[in-house]
């Protein structure tokens, strides 16, 4: 059984060819390879809500590091890049499924929290 080109939707006959009709190769990534790209990914909602992020990732000491005002500024950067990471290592989780579950929850509750934060000042702003 052949598979489809993604990009001009010709058959060809296996993953990790090229196509005859486009040139473009098609590649087949190992689930562990996806997976480790999906660690190495920012964390949006360490940026926009860095200590209940920490918390919820079950990183409780970079959470107490968080709440020191200059340290928190600190702990900031490297919780967007490296807190995936860091959270699956010493998180606990039962599987892939339930880590990226909860990565996704805390992405959404951050932006929450922004949208929030926002609105209560442009009503303080309206009211002042």
């Amino acid at each position: 059984m052949g598979k489809t080109c993604t990009q001009c939707q010709a058959e060809i006959a296996a993953w990790n060819e090229k196509c005859g009709g486009c040139g473009y190769t098609l590649v087949l990534e190992p689930d562990e390879v996806v997976q480790q790209r999906r660690l190495r990914a920012p964390a949006l909602g360490a940026l926009l809500f860095t200590q209940g992020w920490c918390f919820g990732a079950r990183l409780y000491g970079w959470f107490l590091l968080s709440l020191i005002p200059m340290v928190g500024i600190i702990v900031l950067p490297i919780m967007v890049l490296f807190g995936r990471r860091w959270a699956w290592k010493a998180g606990g989780w039962a599987d892939r499924k339930e880590f990226e579950d909860r990565m996704r929850l805390l992405d959404a509750l951050s932006i929450i929290w922004i949208s929030l934060l926002v609105a209560g000042w442009y009503l303080l702003r309206l009211r002042g």
